[in-house]
C-alpha cells in the first residue's frame, strides 16, 4: 500500500476513533475487550508497523521540509493508546481528543508532503 493511502486510512481512524468514544459514553457501556477491543486494536497495530516502516523510509530518502522522525515516535505511541482509549467511557475526555487532535495534525502534515514531494521513493 502506497504512504498517501495509508495515511488517508490513519487520519480516518481518527475521526472514527472520536465517533467510537462519543458514542460509547453516551450509551454509558463497556465494550467486550476479547470481542471489540483486542481485535480492532491489533488489526490497527499492524497498520501502524506497515506506515512506520514506510514512512521512515521515505523520511530519509524524501527529506520532506516539515516531517520529522520525532514526530512519528509520538503519533505512533499516541495512536496505540488513543485507539484503546477510544472504547472507553471513563477515559479523560479532553486528553483523549488533544492526542486524537495532535495525530490529526501530523497526519495531514504528512499528506500534504506527499503531495509537495511525492511517495514514491526513485
Amino acid at each position: 500500500m502506497s504512504l498517501l493511502t495509508l495515511s488517508k486510512q490513519l487520519l480516518k481512524e481518527c475521526d472514527e476513533c472520536i465517533i467510537r468514544f462519543e458514542t460509547y459514553r453516551a450509551e454509558d457501556r463497556d465494550p467486550d475487550f476479547f470481542q471489540d477491543v483486542k481485535p480492532h486494536a491489533y488489526a490497527l497495530d499492524e497498520m501502524l508497523l506497515e506506515w512506520e516502516k514506510i514512512v521512515r523510509t521515505w523520511i530519509q530518502v524524501k527529506r520532506p521540509k516539515y516531517v520529522h522522525p520525532s514526530q512519528i515516535e509520538s503519533l505512533l505511541e499516541s495512536m496505540k493508546q488513543f485507539i484503546v482509549q477510544s472504547y472507553y467511557k471513563a477515559t479523560s475526555k479532553k486528553r483523549f481528543l488533544k492526542s486524537v487532535h495532535s495525530s490529526k495534525y501530523t497526519l495531514e502534515t504528512i499528506i500534504q508532503a506527499i503531495k509537495e514531494v511525492g511517495d514514491e521513493f526513485a
